[in-house]
C-alpha cells in the first residue's frame, strides 16, 4: 500500500504544537470529534466519562457507552458521531517512534492488540475503573504542560501504566463481555476485515470469497443477507472511504490519489467517485 496522508491530531491544534511534540490530550469535542472520517499519526485512547458515542473504525461501528475506555491505532480511519446527547469524553495521542525510544523491544506496542484488532477497541469500566484512569489521564493531563527535564520520560512510564491497565482490565472482561460491533456474521466480520487489508489492489467479489474458502454466489448471498449491502458495495463504500480520508491532505493532488489508489487514471477516479458521491473530488476537497 502507497504512503497514506495524515490528520495530525487535530486540524484546530496543530498549528499550537511544537514540531517535536509527541503526545497530545484534549477533550475530544475540541479535537477530532467534529472531523469527517479521518487518520492521525499517533495512537489515541479515548476516556468516556459520561454520555455515550458511536465510534466508527473503517466500516465498523460501534455505540459506545461510558464509562469507558476505547483505544485506536494510527493505520485505523476512524469518525466519531455525537448521538444527540451531551458527553464527557478525553482523548489523549502519542507516537509510536519516541514511545518506544530507548526500549530494546521495538514492538512492544503490538503486544497490545486492543489498539488494532476489532471487538477488542472498546473496554466497558467499572465505577472504580473509571475512577482509577481518572486520576491516570488528569496526572499525564497537569505533567503535559511541565518544562522540566524528565517530563518526557515521565509521560513515557504514564502511558505504560495506562497500557498495562488496560490490558489487564481487557484480560479480566474478556469472558464477560462480548464484543459489541454490530453482532455481525463472522462471515460479514471476517470480510470487513479483509477488505481494509486489501481494497485497493483487490476489488473482486472472488478475492474475498477465495480468502475465507466460499464460492463466490454463496459468500455474496451471506454478505447481502447478513448486511443488507452486496459485497461489491461493501468494497466501493471502503474505496470511497479512503478515497475522502485522503483528499483532506491538499499537498497530495487528485491525480496522484487516483493513482495510487489503483485507478487507471484520473478520470476513472473521478467519474467512480462523482457517481457515488453526487460531487466531484475536487469540490469534495473545496467542501
Amino acid at each position: 500500500m502507497k504512503s497514506i496522508p495524515y490528520i495530525e491530531y487535530t486540524k484546530l491544534e496543530v498549528g499550537k504544537m511544537h514540531s517535536d511534540t509527541w503526545y497530545f490530550m484534549s477533550h475530544l469535542s475540541n479535537a477530532c470529534a467534529s472531523e469527517d472520517a479521518h487518520r492521525t499519526s499517533a495512537y489515541a485512547i479515548c476516556l468516556l466519562s459520561a454520555g455515550s458515542l458511536q465510534l466508527e473504525t473503517n466500516l465498523f461501528f460501534q455505540k459506545v457507552q461510558a464509562p469507558a475506555v476505547f483505544t485506536i491505532s494510527p493505520s485505523t480511519i476512524r469518525k466519531f458521531t455525537d448521538l444527540g446527547a451531551s458527553y464527557d469524553a478525553r482523548i489523549f495521542f502519542f507516537r509510536k517512534e519516541i514511545f518506544i525510544d530507548g526500549r530494546a523491544d521495538i514492538n512492544y506496542l503490538d503486544k497490545f492488540d486492543f489498539f488494532e484488532k476489532t471487538g477488542k477497541q472498546v473496554m466497558a469500566l467499572n465505577p472504580e475503573e473509571l475512577q482509577k484512569f481518572n486520576t491516570l489521564f488528569d496526572l499525564v493531563h497537569k505533567k503535559s504542560f511541565d518544562t522540566g527535564t524528565h517530563t518526557s520520560s515521565i509521560i513515557q512510564s504514564m502511558i505504560n501504566i495506562i497500557l498495562n491497565e488496560l490490558d489487564e482490565i481487557h484480560q479480566n472482561h474478556a469472558k464477560a463481555q462480548a464484543p459489541s460491533t454490530e453482532n455481525q456474521n463472522p462471515v460479514l466480520s471476517q470480510f470487513k476485515t479483509l477488505l481494509a487489508e486489501n481494497f485497493i489492489n483487490e476489488r473482486s467479489v472472488s478475492f474475498y470469497a477465495g480468502k475465507m474458502f466460499l464460492s463466490p454466489k454463496y459468500f455474496s448471498t451471506v454478505i447481502k443477507e447478513a448486511s443488507g449491502k452486496t459485497a461489491g458495495e461493501w468494497i466501493n463504500e471502503m474505496l470511497l472511504l479512503e478515497s475522502k480520508v485522503r483528499l483532506q491532505n491538499k499537498e497530495q493532488s487528485i491525480a496522484q490519489i487516483a493513482y495510487d489508489l489503483d485507478f487507471s487514471d484520473p478520470s476513472h477516479f473521478g467519474k467512480f467517485f462523482k457517481k457515488h458521491v453526487g460531487i466531484s473530488p475536487m469540490e469534495y476537497r473545496k467542501s
